[in-house]
């Protein structure tokens, strides 16, 4: 996905704001929200197996 409309749907951080940013925190920037969605799916399959 886009990594400036994740910041926007994820973080509410504008676009414009994401664009600015330097190429380091970018990259910084990106690894920290993967690894937010990817314990974010996690916590969901753990509730979805909880029900099940």
């Amino acid at each position: 996905m886009n990594f400036m409309y994740l910041m926007f749907r994820e973080k509410g951080i504008m676009p414009s704001s994401t664009f600015q940013m330097k190429k380091g925190e970018r990259i910084i920037a990106t690894a920290f929200l993967r690894e937010e969605i990817e314990e974010r799916k996690k916590a969901a399959e753990e509730i979805e197996k909880a029900y099940n």
